[in-house]
């Protein structure tokens, strides 16, 4: 530990801050990851799968203050409630209104859903 500490006494301000910033970045990231890692797990550990079908497309949608982004909207029933949600499209003109598909969903919680759109 003496040695980190003689170390970090021997930077500069500038490369202090850069080390200390990139500690926090490393931290950030690994937290997130874990966080999406244990949402992965629990939706394989418990999941039903149900159908969905396409509601609407939506292309060049604002994303941010810069981008666009082609989005399409699906529903699906969950727990006896229609759920309607909402997912970015790299190849728009493979999906159409009204097109079926199945999603594979936590039963306890909506937002933990897995689509397999190769599946329809």
């Amino acid at each position: 530990m003496n040695k980190f500490i003689d170390f970090y006494k021997s930077l500069t301000d500038g490369k202090k801050s850069a080390l200390i910033g990139g500690i926090l970045i490393l931290v950030m990231f690994s937290l997130l990851f874990y966080v999406a890692e244990k949402r992965k797990e629990k939706l394989e550990s418990d999941f039903v799968w149900t159908e969905a079908t396409i509601t609407e497309i939506k292309l060049n949608v604002s994303k941010g203050t810069t981008g666009r982004r082609n989005v399409f909207l699906f529903e699906f029933q969950h727990n006896g409630k229609k759920i309607i949600k909402m997912r970015e499209t790299y190849k728009p003109e493979l999906l159409k209104v009204g097109q079926k598909f199945k999603i594979k969903v936590h039963p306890e919680d909506s937002d933990l859903i897995e689509i397999d759109l190769k599946g329809t």
